[in-house]
């Protein structure tokens, strides 16, 4: 039967291995898709979110505007145009277009003004730009005598958005916007990134600086620091359980079928994976090959007996346990964590199997060292009181944060460049979208204007701001004559009567600006059928959605979702121990299943508690490390329960090299893996003491 089951173990897996690799899923870095799906409305957010954070603002402060300037221009002749692209509305490449259609050109306030009647405080404003002695006309006034299109023009942005002073600095400003290809790919983002960064350090001098922002820096220099350190941390983890397990087995080789084994159910994790979905998002690597640590469990326990008859009970029972806790992850509603499951669950078994079938095949000479540590009965009783009174004391009045932003804590360099750019730019407003859908672009123009109407021109930016609606240019053409033959004759004395007479008698034209898909406004548009609008410090939703939009804020709506589901995880947590104690209870008495389940759940409130006390808010990320800690603590129970002379050391061999590694996780930079690192090593160190705390009776561990 045996041989049986290998062969078909074999042939199964090299199947699964041959299918993914000949159809291999993608893999998700976005860690927004971990807890948005593909639908639409979720899609828009993702898009929006990824749209207006993979732009990387560079901005040049020097002691005169001409060095600011040339070095801005020797930064940007310098930089790789097939990755980074400038990103900027200059009117003045518009002009000649727009000139064509200026009679079908009004700005939002004189149209606003001109439907009122409101015609003396139009000839009033068009006077004042008449004599302006700064002022600019860009049409001649036997065309243009109110300076109606200049008007226009100025309403669409001011003449030099990218050149400020403050503080007796000059600044220069360039927004470099990513090309598509290059910001789907995080690692070769990151070396370009890595050139700009050179280039900062390359033109940057005592009298001149850059300086660099953007999410796409932030994520460089987060992942650059994080490479680094866990690559030490791999390399200190490492060592430490080679020199554990050479100083306990005396013999290195048993290594090699404990890395192989991993490297298995890594794999078997990766193909059912990669059948089951699409795409594989890079959080499920992260969280699901953290779980199968208690692998290893799994091969010291059988190391350490010689006699698999001896611990199959206990190996299937903890397999069985753990599969279960996570096979209720399917039934969450949100993909990340369905992923875990499958990539969790296949890898487990995966590596039993091997256990097994596999190792009693294993020939290997060592003498294993024999510690048998257990604490008396005092230091148990202050175990458990510790633990109980920071469970109890830190659960009182959990605080939650779900924000994105609270997962990373830039350097002080990157905090003050932000603050720079922010005072300097005006860049601090709060942002907002309105999602406009329509059967067109005429449609979604004509949606956007009603929306406008409610808005202030400076605190929006929009695709109908730069192109009108078709109905909006024609009644633009109306307002204007409606304008002419009001005041045009008292106001316009610098024209001939002819001139008068043409304007006065000027038939619409069949023409119209139209939009072109290659103008720089087609970053307005999301999809063929929905564009958004830009609103900064807005916080009226309700004038959005009666006017036929949708009110987006990305920041609030992620955070949102984040809550939603770090809310889905907590309640499948009474699920996952009913259906343990469920488990537990049909394979050994109902008093030994609680003994077996009390020390995770104590060791998860312990650990969630402890979190809280030292004054960090509980987020999703603290709550998905609640089920590795019962993994981890299910797995510690269940083989101290089986009764195996041995299994103590096993488990206490198993708990040191998983806490070590992650203690090292606890000291990184990147504050999502440090608060991970600290509440596991912290969970499965409680986790483990707990487990000496309870006695299981031999009696209580037979078999109903």
């Amino acid at each position: 039967m045996k041989v049986f089951l290998k062969i078909l173990f074999i042939l199964i897996f090299i199947a699964a291995g041959a299918f993914v690799f000949t159809h291999p899923a993608k893999t998700e870095t976005n860690i927004l898709k971990a807890v948005f799906s593909d639908n639409s409305a979720d899609d828009i957010i993702v898009k929006l979110s990824g749209r207006y954070s993979s732009k990387i603002n560079v901005l040049v402060e020097a002691e005169t505007p001409e060095t600011a300037s040339e070095t801005a221009s020797e930064f940007y002749n310098a930089i790789d145009k097939t990755i980074f692209e400038t990103e900027n509305f200059d009117t003045a490449k518009l002009l000649e277009k727009y000139s064509r259609y200026s009679k079908n050109l009004l700005s939002k306030e004189t149209a606003r003004k001109l439907e009122q009647n409101s015609f003396s405080t139009v000839e009033g404003e068009a006077f004042a730009r008449l004599y302006d002695p700064v002022g600019f006309m860009l049409l001649p006034l036997n065309e243009d005598p109110f300076m109606l299109f200049t008007d226009y023009i100025k309403s669409l942005g001011s003449e030099n958005p990218d050149e400020f002073e403050m503080n007796g600095k000059y600044y220069k400003f360039l927004s470099l916007k990513i090309k598509n290809d290059t910001a789907l790919s995080p690692e070769l983002l990151n070396d370009k990134i890595k050139n700009l960064v050179r280039l900062q350090d390359k033109l940057s001098t005592e009298e001149c600086k850059i300086y660099l922002t953007g999410t796409p820096v932030h994520s460089y220099y987060a992942s650059s620091n994080s490479m680094t350190e866990i690559n030490i941390i791999c390399l200190l983890s490492s060592i430490f359980i080679i020199w554990l397990c050479y100083y306990y087995f005396r013999n290195i080789k048993l290594l090699i079928p404990i890395a192989v084994s991993l490297g298995f159910g890594m794999l078997s994790g990766y193909f059912a994976a990669s059948i089951i979905f699409h795409k594989i998002h890079v959080l499920t690597f992260v969280f699901s090959t953290t779980l199968l640590g208690i692998c290893i469990d799994y091969s010291l326990h059988y190391f350490i007996e010689k006699d698999l008859s001896k611990i199959i009970k206990s190996l299937t029972v903890s397999m069985l346990t753990t599969v279960s806790a996570f096979a209720v992850l399917l039934f969450s509603g949100v993909e990340l964590l369905k992923q875990i499951s499958v990539f969790t669950m296949t890898g487990l078994l995966c590596v039993y199997l091997i256990v097994v079938l596999f190792y009693p095949l294993l020939k290997f000479e060592y003498s294993p060292r024999i510690i048998n540590f257990y604490p008396d009965d005092t230091s148990k009783k202050f175990i458990a009181l510790t633990v109980v009174i920071v469970a109890a004391f830190g659960m009182i009045s959990l605080k939650f944060n779900d924000d994105i932003k609270n997962m990373y804590v830039p350097s002080k360099k990157l905090l003050a460049a932000e603050k720079l750019f922010a005072s300097v730019t005006g860049g601090n407003k709060q942002t907002a979208f309105a999602v406009v859908e329509g059967k067109n672009i005429q449609d979604i123009l004509i949606k956007e204007e009603r929306i406008a109407k409610n808005l202030d021109v400076n605190n929006y930016q929009a695709l109908s701001k730069f192109i009108p609606s078709e109905k909006q240019q024609k009644k633009n053409f109306e307002l204007r004559q409606k304008l002419y033959k009001h005041s045009l004759s008292n106001y316009a004395t610098f024209l001939t009567k002819d001139e008068i007479n043409k304007l006065l008698t000027e038939k619409p034209s069949e023409n119209y600006l139209e939009f072109d898909k290659n103008s720089p406004f087609a970053d307005f548009l999301v999809s063929e059928n929905t564009s958004v609008m830009v609103l900064y410090d807005f916080n009226r939703p309700e004038i959005i959605e009666q006017n036929g939009g949708k009110y987006v804020n990305v920041q609030k709506d992620i955070s949102e979702r984040i809550k939603n589901c770090r809310v889905s995880c907590v309640k499948i947590l009474p699920a996952v121990f009913v259906l343990v104690f469920l488990l537990l209870s049909f394979i050994y008495k109902p008093l030994t299943a609680a003994k077996i389940l009390a020390p995770s759940i104590i060791s998860s409130a312990f650990a969630i508690g402890l979190v809280n006390i030292i004054g960090e808010p509980i987020s999703l990320f603290h709550i998905l490390a609640v089920f590795l800690i019962i993994g981890f603590g299910l797995d510690y129970s269940v083989f101290r329960a089986g009764g195996v002379k041995n299994s103590s050391d096993a488990v206490l061999l198993s708990c040191a090299t998983t806490v070590f590694s992650f203690l090292l996780l606890a000291c990184t930079s990147f504050k999502l893996i440090s608060s991970l690192g600290f509440i596991l090593s912290a969970g499965l160190t409680a986790s483990y003491l707990t487990s000496l705390i309870f006695n299981y009776p031999q009696q209580e561990e037979d078999a109903r």
